[in-house]
């Protein structure tokens, strides 16, 4: 008899994974703080929400800058958040900065990378760095989409750090510097987070005009997937980025909950529907994957009703 995906053990996952905000905070911040505790303080874990036609395993009104700014106050770091109307006051700032160690820089615009592969026109895909050094000439920075010591010409990065293309994005030419110590443990981060993550799990920070978000949103994916009516465009997102992070990110967050074993469970249990669902999504069988989306549907209602109680 087969295992149901939401009944496998949990098993910590360690591997690569789409989150590089959390990759920049951790590379940046001048502390040992691990990616995955900043990923699971940042409340990405905690819904779903659509984008247009981008399906996103993470809350209604989410963004990474917000996940940060929830994760620096979870942590009691203390920063700066800057941003520019001149580029060359942003350029000079930044270099200034890197003298002192790498640079939190984003968002920016992914697809103006010319050193990734296949980019070579504005996205709209948002994407954060750890910059190292700048002169007239190019910018090398650490890129957690896989690329250490990344060089791009100046001129390019100017364009892509520029780029107004990222909806979300307050500000040009943002970065981040100035980072406090970290305050507290683990345990005291994971418990100081859950009002954080109910209000995400129940939907509160969702945008007006925006499709509807969580168990509303997942069962319109899920009606798309029985009628076959699933665009191209939402098809790629889910196989290329939105559900291996999705999982990732319930996967970590689950690990840091064990004070809270049964809502660590829960989420384990998504996670594993999740990322069951990746070859579900490249075979097509859209019949598997949408009663896969009913499992994370019922287990984000035990979510919330588990998260009502902790809180």
């Amino acid at each position: 008899m087969l295992r149901p995906e939401g009944d496998i053990k949990p098993a910590t996952y360690l591997g690569n994974s789409p989150s590089c905000y959390s990759n920049t905070l951790a590379m940046t911040l001048g502390y040992p703080v691990s990616v995955q505790t900043i990923d699971a303080i940042s409340g990405s874990a905690f819904g779903y929400q659509r984008i247009g036609p981008l399906p996103l395993f993470d809350p209604p009104g989410w963004d990474p800058d917000q996940g940060i700014d929830q994760a620096l106050l979870i942590m009691g770091v203390e920063g700066q958040r800057l941003t520019f109307e001149d580029p060359t006051e942003a350029l000079g700032t930044l270099r200034s900065l890197a003298e002192n160690g790498p640079v939190f820089v984003g968002p920016l615009e992914m697809g103006l990378l010319r050193y990734q592969k296949g980019s070579d026109r504005s996205t709209g895909a948002d994407h954060f760095v750890a910059v190292l050094d700048v002169n007239d000439v190019r910018v090398i920075m650490h890129d957690p989409h896989g690329h250490p010591y990344a060089s791009l010409a100046t001129e390019d990065f100017m364009t892509a750090w520029g780029s107004d293309t990222i909806g979300y994005a307050e500000g040009s030419y943002p970065l981040r510097t100035g980072f406090t110590e970290p305050v507290g443990t683990m345990a005291e981060w994971a418990a100081a987070s859950l009002p954080f993550a109910l209000n995400w799990a129940e939907g509160n920070e969702a945008i007006r005009g925006f499709p509807a978000g969580n168990v509303e949103g997942l069962n319109e994916l899920r009606e798309q997937a029985a009628a076959g009516t699933i665009s191209e465009v939402t098809v790629a997102v889910l196989r290329d980025f939105a559900i291996r992070l999705g999982a990732r990110r319930r996967a970590d967050t689950s690990d840091m909950m064990g004070s809270f074993p049964e809502l660590a469970d829960r989420l384990s249990r998504q996670a594993a529907i999740i990322g069951a669902a990746q070859i579900s999504v490249i075979d097509a069988d859209w019949n598997l994957f949408q009663q896969q989306m009913a499992g994370v549907v019922a287990l984000h209602d035990d979510i919330v009703d588990t998260l009502r109680k902790l809180v």
